[in-house]
């Protein structure tokens, strides 16, 4: 990414400001058209969501091509304090999703971020990427691996299980840590060893010089989280196999960091079940 960024601000109302941020290659020209009604809710189609976002789907009017946007939800004190200093959920999701790109990771290209001010306030803060093709894991795993799976579709799945496991070695080892690995936050397109993984919801993914064992077994205990059927053991062991191939440092405590993962997943499966 050029790390210069534009800058547009646009009157929105009575005190309002609306501010874009995106880098100086893009040519959001066709967006700024549409922003005021998607801010107030009156462009795109609603997409079920979080609680704390809300996003909609929407079309270049020339091209067809799919872009989303996604406005973040102040989630308490900390938010706010956060925007107060520029440091909102949406900036940090465009610049990390910059990143995970540069460092050739596959993510929705993110095209600008925003925010609404009234005074000096932040009202809204916002992110437009582009929309990929794929399926999200669970919905990806229903529609291609119907159950009982047949024997054809064993050896897909299984180097399908494969190349995530590469894939997210590969992350930990380029030093990036994801903010929330669930598998919700993963997009698949493709099927077996050609499939391409999508890192989504980068606002807290972040690069380090070295990862701590915590910050790897979070992201580890996150995907082991997933309760689909589809998934066996054995398809988890060959992910962590492959995983291991792409961090080969970490060999020779194999069992206790499988060990780990497994009394974490344990502990957090337990929790949700009492909350």
């Amino acid at each position: 990414m050029n790390n210069r960024l534009e800058e547009i601000e646009i009157r929105a109302g009575n005190a309002c400001a609306l501010i874009l941020f995106f880098s100086v290659s893009d040519n959001p020209s066709w967006i700024k058209k549409e922003i005021i009604a998607l801010i107030n809710g009156r462009a795109g189609r609603k997409i079920k969501s979080s609680r704390f976002t809300t996003v909609r789907r929407i079309e270049n009017p020339l091209t067809g091509e799919g872009f989303y946007y996604k406005e973040f939800h102040s989630r308490g004190l900390k938010d706010v304090l956060k925007s107060f200093l520029g440091l909102t959920r949406s900036r940090r999701a465009f610049m990390a999703g910059h990143l995970l790109s540069h460092a050739g990771f596959s993510t929705p290209e993110p095209v600008l971020y925003g925010i609404l001010k009234r005074f000096f306030f932040i009202r809204k803060n916002f992110l437009i990427t582009k929309a990929v093709s794929g399926h999200i894991t669970y919905e990806y795993f229903k529609h291609f691996y119907p159950l009982p799976i047949s024997p054809e579709l064993l050896d897909e799945k299984r180097e399908l299980m494969y190349s995530a496991g590469h894939e997210v070695g590969r992350l930990h080892r380029a030093g990036f840590i994801h903010g929330d690995l669930r598998v919700g936050n993963l997009i698949i397109d493709g099927r077996g060893r050609s499939a391409q993984f999508y890192f989504i919801d980068n606002e807290r993914t972040k690069s380090c010089k070295e990862l701590t064992e915590r910050e790897r077994l979070r992201n580890l205990v996150q995907l082991n989280m997933v309760g689909l059927p589809h998934i066996t053991r054995t398809d988890r062991l060959r992910f962590m196999n492959a995983y291991l191939q792409e961090n080969p440092e970490l060999l020779p405590d194999k069992k206790n960091l499988i060990r780990n993962i497994v009394l974490r997943t344990k502990k957090r499966r337990q929790q949700a079940a009492s909350a």
